[in-house]
């Protein structure tokens, strides 16, 4: 039986569906806890580092999930399936090509051991860092402890390696050969490679980087949108007795992995579970907030098209397979099982809790003395946040009202896409 949290992320998750985008067909992702969407706008040829990091993300399997910065990348997954493709050669070229392979593998085996590396001191970095220190940012963490030149090196390599393996088949697989040239990154960032951007890694350098786009290209400028009259307004209302969306529906099958609390409070820096509900079932709330959903893609180092033939009958080096076995290439736990192709946005989102008297009471002062509240995915101040997020609170003597000050509007969800499948 569903927990009642269980049932709340649930009624979330169902009216943003048929509220913000409009019917239950949508491959919906609900990030929890939200991410602030304030990245500044790139200059020119370039993209935000924020952005590249979400967008170039390949998100959980999962209806319900975390963004996670030091996970697998779509670039990366994208050239290790061409990687893995194996071309029809002739007999007389094929120990140039299975040389050429090995040596790809093992250029891209070294980047894998080193983010692996990367990850797990990251993993440590962060259950050192004391309680009472800033939390760390990952991008600036990975910059100052090496790691960001070392998987740089690391990629320069291994576009090396893949370049002299499509140069060692040449045009026996055409479309491989130009699909591998396009997804090779360049040795420099000029003059500018069709598909491709500059990033500034953190320190001013800039360094090549896979091109996206996207419908909106900053919050700042959905912002500006909204003062003409952009974005749908939207209300959300939750509450134990309202039914539930059964997960097991959704394009992810059930998997819902948000695993935390639905009502939470900043108490001294760190959000803890509020048990406003525990033992009143009239406890709801409503949510109201102005939200769009901004599409984005891929650049031209992209051959969707392609995975999509790979899909329907492509050869692969063992032990890797289309779909299904051990090693799949697609689909749900294979090498390239999902991509970002929109995000949900929010912004400026207001509360009201409703409960008895009696749990108002019990719950005023603690409410009252902390710094923030979380109502599912949507967080009201607090710590983690931008700066500008703070509460504007206006409460009576059973309901607790207020609304969200922040200057930015923030992603509460994304829409994926299953590559070479839908």
């Amino acid at each position: 039986m569903a927990s009642v949290d269980d049932q709340l992320f649930g009624q979330t998750y169902q009216q943003i569906l048929s509220s913000v985008l409009g019917g239950e067909k949508e491959n919906f992702q609900l990030i929890y806890p939200y991410l602030d969407w304030w990245w500044p706008t790139a200059p020119s040829g370039q993209i935000a580092a924020p952005a590249l990091s979400l967008l170039n993300s390949v998100p959980q399997w999962s209806a319900v999930g975390q963004f996670d910065p030091s996970g697998a990348t779509l670039l990366n997954c994208y050239q290790q399936t061409l990687q893995h493709v194996n071309p029809t050669i002739p007999p007389d070229q094929q120990q140039a090509v299975t040389n050429a392979h090995n040596l790809l593998v093992a250029a891209q085996n070294q980047y894998q051991n080193d983010l692996t590396a990367r990850n797990q001191a990251w993993a440590q970095a962060k259950s050192s860092n004391p309680p009472d220190a800033p939390a760390l940012v990952f991008a600036d963490w990975a910059l100052q402890s090496g790691w960001t030149g070392t998987l740089a090196e690391d990629t320069k390599a291994t576009a090396v390696a893949q370049r002299n393996y499509a140069q060692a088949f040449g045009q026996q697989s055409p479309e491989l050969t130009q699909a591998l040239a396009a997804a090779t990154q360049p040795a420099n960032v000029t003059p500018i490679t069709a598909g491709w951007t500059a990033v500034n890694q953190g320190d001013g350098t800039l360094v090549p980087a896979p091109a996206f786009s996207m419908s909106t290209s900053s919050g700042q400028d959905w912002v500006n949108l909204l003062s003409q009259g952009g974005g749908n307004q939207v209300t959300i209302k939750v509450g134990q007795g309202q039914g539930s969306y059964d997960f097991s529906k959704s394009w992810a099958g059930g998997n819902a992995s948000y695993d935390a609390f639905f009502w939470g409070v900043d108490a001294d820096g760190s959000w803890e579970k509020w048990d406003l509900d525990e033992s009143d079932a009239s406890v709801s709330a409503t949510i109201s907030l102005t939200a769009t959903k901004v599409l984005t893609a891929p650049g031209a180092w992209y051959n969707g098209g392609y995975l999509k033939t790979l899909a329907g009958g492509g050869s692969f080096y063992s032990p890797w397979t289309s779909t299904g076995g051990s090693s799949p290439i697609f689909g749900e736990g294979g090498l390239l099982p999902l991509q970002v192709v929109g995000l949900v946005a929010g912004y400026q989102p207001s509360y009201e809790i409703t409960m008895s008297a009696n749990t108002y009471t019990q719950h005023y002062q603690k409410y009252e003395a902390s710094a923030g509240i979380r109502i599912g995915p949507f967080r009201f101040g607090g710590s983690g946040g931008h700066e500008s997020n703070t509460i504007e609170r206006a409460d009576s003597t059973t309901s607790f009202k207020g609304k969200s000050t922040a200057t930015y509007p923030f992603l509460m969800g994304i829409i994926t896409a299953q590559p070479g499948i839908s």
